[in-house]
């Protein structure tokens, strides 16, 4: 009787190390392209949050253009008061009141403070990963405003331009 359980035993098919070595091998290659999926996914996700960043710092860039041109008419001034030099780079943030001469990139670099606000820090005494810079060229009977955001996501460099005409319509 015990011989015949042991047989019995001996007879019952297994999985050979080889088959288990496949269904290894074809798992592992399964969780890569499920990891690959979600490594993709993390760096597509941080672009698109530094995009959406960039661009709303851009429109704030026109807006504080838009700014000291409608503080010019408020004041009854000339509406180029302080952007009279056309064909410039500036940086400025909410706290200025005037834009800022920009002879780099750094100069409009941008940095996070304790409230979430961003603003100008040339000093780079601290850093943030966006800078601003904006530009004024004539156009016409009108000024032509680009705001540039450059910023550094995964090794890669980006720029995002929004640009708008302001007048003298008022």
């Amino acid at each position: 009787m015990r011989i015949r359980k042991i047989k019995k035993i001996r007879e019952k098919k297994g999985f050979t190390l080889i088959e288990v070595i496949t269904v290894l091998f074809v798992i592992s290659l399964g969780m890569v392209g499920v990891l690959s999926l979600i490594m993709q996914n993390i760096k597509s996700q941080s672009l698109n949050k530094n995009t959406l960043i960039a661009y709303q710092l851009a429109q704030e860039g026109v807006e504080l253009i838009r700014q000291v041109r409608d503080s010019n008419w408020i004041n009854a001034r000339y509406w180029r008061t302080n952007l009279s030099h056309i064909h410039s780079l500036y940086y400025m943030d909410y706290l200025d009141s005037v834009p800022n001469d920009a002879h780099n990139r750094y100069d409009g670099n941008l940095v996070q403070d304790s409230n979430g606000f961003y603003h100008n820090d040339p000093s780079m005494s601290s850093t943030g990963i966006f800078s601003r810079l904006i530009r004024i060229d004539n156009s016409g009977n009108g000024i032509l405003v680009t705001s540039n955001i450059y910023w550094t996501d995964h090794g890669r460099d980006y720029v995002y331009s929004l640009e708008a005409k302001l007048y003298d319509w008022k």
